[in-house]
């Protein structure tokens, strides 16, 4: 009876409407139970063992979507988490996979007049950048994958196969900085193949972003959000043994834990240490008011600043003085909005965290609700300043320090405020300083990164989700419009076809999609099963006439 079952079901999807693409089903079987002889040979070890990071030197390779001097976190964190990574006591080798975009295209995300014609050029400055803020030199290995920058993104997206710039020797446990970004594209190896773990951390809340597209209409928002909430699961489930969200402020994701892993930089630490105790001929420990510091762009807390200061100067009468810090292209708008308003804002301009001219503040405001996890905020705290910040899932790791003051409505924003203008700061412990550095925060990427599986290799599904991923990828209009338009001589080079029977696309879909609705990988297995046992779809259709009787 369940044979007929699923016998009946498949041919439900094989007489679905349409076909979007004819794709192999045996070579996917295939696929599943016979690796690619052009990937690298895994060991027979379990998912648990490749996971533990602890006890022994490993090859480890974090690839990201951004480069210095693009002052951005996904160019600064990872390249810390790689530095403080080949620091620890199992000695790791640890390669940095960064973009490189040519000439042409850099003036978008560098600073005006900074040009970098070669690839050894800027690995030169950002060796000096390590060694000029953290004080010391690395060993790190820095290699590149060709990127190209789209202004309708904001982003830089792989050309190609980020994971071909590592030797094939040397794949062993990846670190997708963004995983999602990295692979909405793809079309390259499979990370999960191509690498014995993959580890994927995400960075940005592109949920958000989407649906606080105020120049789309709603209905635009509303479809363009769910479709990238949906490729985001499909391409992390597709690449990804383990996913870390650095806060529940992103959407949920299979196979994910939530855990903050960045740490601060030890100057801060310092700058901190050094404002515990008041100056020796008296006077304050901190001589300035309030300020912010972040990119000028409305979403990211100024709406929410303007808003909350404004109401502040309506309850309490008080026109609270503001020095802020940050450039971007809503600048210009930002300050005529305040000046229509007539708030006290003074901007200073960009400005690095760690400058002396911001040692002095004494509570630094961060209403944003787009962060995932506060890189400002981290410093300031560890800074030794107050941080009055809104209660928000990016700020769950910042609310067990003393120096954070949340705030849920309006109203507890102004009390807040006041009180922490009247108060001093309380000095950091030293567990404190701890947990905000980059040490503890790679411990806690060790114990993220462990699973406790037992499985030798991805489920049958998540590998059936790759494969189907990858054929969409290569799609003429997605190769047309998506990275790499206009430059096909850089594409990657199309996957050798196996023989076998062709299913539509939609066909193939259909049966994600019974696995999705059923809650497990059950279905997936029971249907390749079926298709194995019957002879394929030709069988399947076959078996289903016989017993209709035509």
């Amino acid at each position: 009876m369940r044979g007929s079952i699923t016998v009946l079901l498949l041919w439900a999807c094989v007489v679905g409407v349409g076909c979007m693409g004819p794709i192999r089903v045996p070579s996917v079987l295939t696929a599943l139970t016979r690796p690619d002889p052009s990937l690298p040979k895994l060991k027979t070890v379990t998912l648990s063992q490749r996971s533990d990071l602890r006890g022994k030197s490993r090859n480890i390779c974090i690839i990201t979507t951004a480069s210095l001097p693009w002052m951005t976190g996904t160019a600064v964190n990872p390249l810390l988490r790689a530095v403080y990574l080949a620091r620890r006591k199992e000695r790791h080798a640890v390669t940095l996979c960064l973009p490189w975009i040519e000439p042409a295209e850099q003036h978008h995300i560098f600073q005006k007049g900074v040009v970098y014609e070669r690839r050894e050029d800027l690995e030169h400055y950002i060796r000096d950048w390590v060694r000029t803020h953290l004080g010391f030199s690395t060993s790190i290995k820095i290699t590149w994958w060709e990127g190209i920058y789209l202004p309708a993104y904001g982003s830089i997206f792989p050309i190609g196969d980020p994971s071909l710039s590592v030797p094939v020797e040397e794949r062993d446990v990846a670190v997708l900085e963004e995983p999602e970004h990295l692979t909405w594209f793809h079309q390259g190896m499979k990370w999960c193949e191509a690498f014995s773990y993959v580890v994927g951390i995400i960075h940005t809340n592109y949920w958000s972003y989407a649906i606080n597209d105020h120049q789309s209409t709603l209905p635009a928002r509303i479809g363009r959000a769910y479709v990238l909430k949906t490729l985001n699961v499909w391409c992390t489930r597709s690449y990804c043994h383990r996913v870390i969200k650095l806060s529940d402020a992103v959407q949920d994701f299979p196979n994910s834990v939530t855990m903050n892993i960045h740490g601060v930089r030890n100057r801060f630490i310092n700058i901190g240490a050094s404002r515990v105790h008041r100056p020796w001929f008296g006077g304050m420990r901190f001589s300035k008011g309030a300020y912010f510091i972040g990119k000028a762009l409305w979403a990211k807390g100024y709406t929410q600043l303007f808003n909350l200061l404004k109401f502040y100067r309506e309850a309490t009468g008080v026109n609270l003085p503001l020095d802020v810090y940050g450039s971007g292209p809503d600048l210009n708008l930002i300050k005529a909005k305040v000046a229509e308003e007539g708030l006290a804002w003074t901007f200073k301009g960009p400005l690095d965290h760690a400058h002396p001219n911001t040692h002095e503040y004494k509570i630094m405001i961060n209403p944003s609700l787009s962060d995932v996890v506060c890189t400002t905020s981290a410093e300031a705290l560890a800074m030794g300043k107050i941080v009055v910040c809104a209660d928000h899932p990016s700020n769950e790791f910042f609310r067990t320090f003393p120096n954070c003051q949340i705030y849920k409505t309006d109203v507890e924003f102004c009390h807040q405020l006041a009180h922490s203008i009247a108060t001093d700061p309380v000095p950091l412990s030293e567990d404190d300083r701890y947990r905000l550095s980059w040490e503890a925060a790679i411990e806690r990427f060790y114990d993220s990164s462990y699973t406790s599986s037992h499985r030798h290799r991805q489920l049958r599904v998540d590998r059936i989700l790759a494969r189907a991923h990858n054929h969409m990828a290569s799609w003429p209009i997605l190769r047309e419009t998506g990275p790499g338009c206009g430059k096909p001589k850089k594409a990657p080079e199309p996957t050798p076809k196996r023989g076998g029977e062709a299913v539509s696309l939609r066909t193939f879909g259909m049966l994600v999609v019974l696995a999705s609705i059923l809650k497990g990988p059950e279905i997936v297995d029971r249907v390749a099963e079926a298709l194995e046992k019957v002879g394929g779809v030709d069988g399947a259709k076959e078996r289903v006439g016989k017993a209709s009787g035509k």
